[in-house]
């Protein structure tokens, strides 16, 4: 080995252990910024590991970021934490923020060094882009146009700015994860990590399953519904019978554990059976018209207790004023109809213009995407997010169907992942499952609502790996050789 090349690795190392000293220091610090929480620490050593991954191998730590990004270490959610000085950082966003810093360092460098950049395109990449330019225009926008007839009291610029990251961090997850997953060892590992996580959260569900240990998670009754969007894919694509047989057992008992445990909270079984309806239109429309009758016959025979529980808790939970709360919502937008009033300005305005139609100051977010990114960040934002799940879905499902050749984990991968962002897509309607908003506790959702944005970059990194090896098949296939040698 000659001495440059020596001297070249000396540098590697020396640079790789910088990082990980640099990104040890602020995992510390950040876990001493919350040491309100006796789990700080923890949180600090689960962001030193994933740092040294990140450095040594980026495809390890995302595969372990998607096995722990659901552990709420963080301090204690307050329900009156409208100023968000309570809510600090939870691992799963630190985590995300420096598995971003070290790719975009990485992205940098290659830059500084005129060297090509590896960056893969997607379909959605340019409707996320333009939903984020938005976000980030009309924060910039609100700090020199606010409402001067609106109180100032519950406005604060860091609120302002974790809201903005909140619509930041899940698109930039979901490119790292398209970009940097492309061996087939970890792009299989992220999956059966997201099921796991799945798994776990079915377990909680379960009151008759005892965990021996907790942490905070909020809805995790989202967590199994990649778990039945998989299985449901799996029983499709599978040719075995008693592999069919097994795994719908398996899914029929996870459904009836979701519409028993959770019969009043409408977005859990919907955006389950929305799930199987997309995957099963992508198979077969008289599939998904049998699907789609059992789904309609299922909620018939539960009418009474079905609608009985969903009133009873949304009373209780004083959201059943969705409606007038989204009505709120246009009118505030039709005061600033492109951009909107900015992020996580919604309870100012509202407090101020709404409170005394409502009698209450306890509605702090619109409790939907479409009405959340509309009032924040006008039409330009909400025509973008439209954009992104019309052009995410018409993706995914051209994804399944050029994998037609390919095996069976591949097709179920694919197929669950159209089924997943179908459900969630509806799911958005009634809450914040894409984009949480901070002000419903969004920093501590956040580590169930990313397995969506996770799933999303895996079938977009299965689908390039899945080119790249067809290409190389077809290079190396006789008549390619045979063309070659009579060209010459």
């Amino acid at each position: 080995m000659t001495s440059y090349a020596i001297a070249q690795r000396l540098n590697t190392r020396a640079l790789q252990a910088l990082l990980i000293l640099v990104g040890a220091i602020l995992a510390i610090s950040c876990g001493m910024w919350q040491a309100v929480s006796p789990k700080w620490a923890l949180a600090a050593t689960l962001a030193i590991l994933l740092t040294a991954l990140a450095v040594l191998k980026m495809e390890a730590a995302i595969v372990f970021f998607a096995l722990t990004a659901w552990m709420s270490l963080g301090p204690f959610l307050t329900a009156s934490s409208r100023s968000g000085y309570e809510d600090g950082l939870y691992s799963s966003e630190l985590m995300a923020g420096i598995l971003i810093a070290v790719w975009g360092t990485r992205l940098i460098l290659l830059t500084l060094e005129r060297k090509k950049v590896p960056l893969q395109r997607s379909p959605v990449d340019l409707p996320l882009l333009c939903l984020v330019g938005v976000a980030v225009f009309s924060f910039i926008s609100a700090q020199f146009t606010w409402d001067y007839r609106v109180p100032t009291a519950h406005r604060y610029y860091i609120t302002q700015i974790a809201e903005l990251g909140l619509v930041c961090l899940p698109v930039a997850v979901c490119l790292l994860i398209s970009n940097c997953l492309k061996d087939m060892r970890f792009l299989k590992a992220t999956y059966w990590s997201v099921l796991a996580v799945g798994a776990f959260g079915f377990c909680v569900m379960c009151p008759w399953i005892k965990i021996p240990f907790s942490f905070r998670m909020m809805w995790a009754g989202l967590l199994p519904v990649p778990v039945i969007s998989f299985l449901y894919a799996y029983v499709l694509v599978q040719k075995r019978f008693d592999s069919k047989l097994l795994v719908a057992i398996c899914m029929l008992a996870v459904m009836l554990v979701v519409q028993y445990r959770y019969v009043s909270w409408v977005v859990m079984w919907l955006s389950a059976s929305v799930s199987l309806c997309a995957i099963s239109w992508c198979r077969s429309k008289k599939l998904f018209a049998a699907v789609f009758c059992c789904v309609a016959l299922s909620i018939a025979v539960l009418k009474a207790d079905l609608f009985r529980g969903i009133l009873d808790a949304e009373a209780a939970e004083g959201s059943i004023q969705r409606f007038a709360i989204w009505a709120s919502c246009i009118k505030m937008t039709l005061a600033r109809p492109l951009w909107g009033i900015g992020p996580d300005n919604f309870y100012p305005y509202y407090s101020h213009y709404y409170a005394d139609v409502f009698q209450t100051l306890d509605v702090s977010s619109p409790h939907s995407n479409y009405f959340q990114i509309l009032v924040q960040y006008g039409f330009l934002g909400l025509g973008a997010f439209l954009w992104f799940l019309y052009a995410g879905y018409r993706m995914l499902v051209r994804f399944y169907r050029s994998a037609a050749a390919e095996g069976t984990w591949e097709k179920t991968v694919l197929l669950g992942a159209t089924g997943l962002f179908a459900g969630m897509a509806c799911a958005a309607g009634l809450a914040d499952y894409l984009f949480p908003a901070r002000a419903n506790r969004g920093l501590l959702s956040f580590g169930t609502t990313v397995y969506t944005w996770i799933v999303l970059g895996l079938a977009i990194a299965l689908h390039r790996t899945l080119s790249e090896r067809s290409r190389e098949r077809s290079d190396d296939s006789p008549d390619a050789n045979e063309l070659v040698e009579t060209e010459g």
